[in-house]
């Protein structure tokens, strides 16, 4: 009897992988029916090994051990909720089918065993094992995945189209040294300017201890654009000439999906905040974050985790019946077994920046121009976040950092299954190196002095005419966000002047 119950208590976990395969989202009380069947015929399977046997006395005790096999589950319903390696129905069959094979050997195995609660203790095993191989399944699946494409003919008219249109500006006059440091606001991550080149967007803790996107105007004031809305809201990205704001957020996080982030679409005009809550892009199960318009402002770019893998992809933004969706997605970039970020994209549409690695060390970055069709690996260790053009796109800016602690020695094939850890930690760097120049030349070093070792950069945004930058960084102290005025041969003009005052 007791090998009975074992085997209803370990099958357990086969409902809850049925749930994940079915092709729609059930209920608690579903999940509930749904283990409760697989516990039965668990118990019912290891019955008929019992019986399919002879009668040896240790018959139960190996027919208990084979039941063990249904913990497997464990691990395979974590990686199908994450969407790591093949979907949810794959692991579901791959599960039975290992219960069925150990019932099977048990059933027939003549060996002593040693006793019912030690083939039980022996046999709870089982789930570990089988979470490293559901891991080597996810990296290898990774690992078979398309390749990054070439970028096809309308994506290349679309830039050669967009390089002719975007008025240039004079060459830039500015050397490598500082004129001066602004301390803007002490706590954020990931700034943007918005169209006007003087309003800044950024993440911040609000007062709840969420994550919240947040709107420093010219004059100093600080709004809080978010903080009316359910989860953490993060990297909001302006329109290049509009007043959109895309940020990805949390808020849709069940445990059906734990790792799920969407990309949202908020108005970045009214005064303390939006005048209309923000609405959902992207709809998909799994990670859609790190998004940001395409240089013509009429679709966006985001790293989407699709099914085993990351893919950088871009969508057109289409509006009708009185909503906004996505057009079909274009692949850009395939991460495969590594995590893969779209990093930025120039103004002239000629410089496509995305990094891939693992998402808790400093990542390898790779410069594509979708015209041309050619791509060169980024030298140091870029964020999310640190790659920033002019308005003309004649100028880019690169902020590196350096990786510390033991996770920075994860390889980048472990990229896709730490990424889709849920509220992973952020990548631990030390130090800023910040380089200026032509995106197809050779970038010149700046001399950041106390900059440099203050802290690790979450994001740059460089000014329109490339005369300096915005900077986050985070360190020992803390967070802070600084505006860099570079040493020009003519006046620059000054924006964000002004010390933030947060109302």
């Amino acid at each position: 009897m007791l090998f009975r119950l074992w085997a209803f208590v370990a099958s357990l976990p086969l409902g809850v992988l049925a749930v994940l395969a079915w092709p729609r989202g059930l209920g608690a009380l579903a999940t509930l029916a749904a283990c409760g069947v697989a516990g039965v015929c668990g118990a019912a399977l290891a019955s008929l090994a019992a019986r399919l046997g002879d009668n040896a006395p240790d018959r139960a005790a190996h027919v208990a051990r084979g039941a063990s096999a249904g913990l497997v589950a464990l691990p395979a319903a974590a990686a199908a909720a994450l969407r790591l390696g093949p979907p949810a129905r794959i692991w579901l069959v791959l599960t039975c089918t290992a219960l069925a094979l150990a019932l099977w050997r048990a059933s027939r195995v003549a060996k002593p065993a040693p006793g019912i609660a030690g083939s039980i203790a022996a046999g709870a095993l089982a789930p570990v094992l089988a979470a490293l191989l559901v891991i080597c399944v996810a990296v290898g699946y990774g690992w078979l995945g398309p390749i990054s494409p070439e970028p096809d003919a309308t994506l290349r008219a679309a830039a050669f189209d967009l390089d002719s249109r975007v008025p240039l500006r004079e060459p830039s006059a500015c050397g490598s040294r500082l004129a001066g440091v602004t301390e803007l606001v002490r706590s954020g991550a990931a700034p943007r300017l918005g169209a006007d080149g003087e309003t800044l967007w950024y993440e911040a803790r609000s007062e709840d201890g969420r994550i919240q996107v947040h709107r420093l105007s010219p004059g100093g004031e600080v709004d809080c654009w978010t903080c009316a809305e359910a989860g953490n809201n993060r990297r909001p990205a302006p329109h290049p000439t509009g007043s959109g704001v895309l940020f990805d957020t949390d808020r849709f996080v069940s445990w059906q999906r734990p790792a799920d982030t969407e990309v949202m679409l908020a108005s970045g005009r009214g005064v303390g905040g939006p005048r209309h809550p923000s609405r959902r892009l992207t709809s998909s199960p799994g990670p859609d974050d790190h998004a940001f318009y395409d240089p013509s402002g009429r679709g966006l770019l985001w790293t989407h985790g699709a099914e085993g893998r990351f893919v950088v992809q871009r969508a057109a933004i289409l509006s009708g019946h009185g909503g906004l969706l996505l057009g079909d997605p274009i692949p850009l970039f395939h991460g495969r077994a590594a995590w893969t970020a779209p990093l930025g994209w120039s103004p002239d549409g000629r410089t496509l920046v995305a990094a891939f690695g693992q998402p808790l060390a400093p990542l390898a970055g790779i410069q594509l121009d979708p015209a041309k069709a050619e791509r060169r690996r980024l030298a140091g260790g870029v964020l999310a976040g640190s790659i920033s053009f002019s308005s003309d796109g004649r100028v880019m800016a690169l902020a590196s950092s350096v990786g510390e602690g033991a996770v920075r020695l994860a390889p980048s094939a472990l990229g896709n299954v730490l990424a889709r850890w849920p509220r992973r930690p952020e990548p631990r760097a030390r130090g800023t190196r910040i380089e200026l120049g032509d995106p197809v030349g050779p970038l010149a070093q700046l001399e950041l002095g106390e900059l440099s070792s203050w802290g690790a950069p979450t994001g740059i945004a460089l000014l329109p005419d490339a005369s300096g930058f915005v900077l986050a960084q985070r360190g020992p102290l803390g967070e802070r966000i600084v505006r860099v005025a570079l040493e020009c041969a003519g006046a620059a003009p000054a924006i964000l002047g002004r010390r933030a005052s947060h109302r």
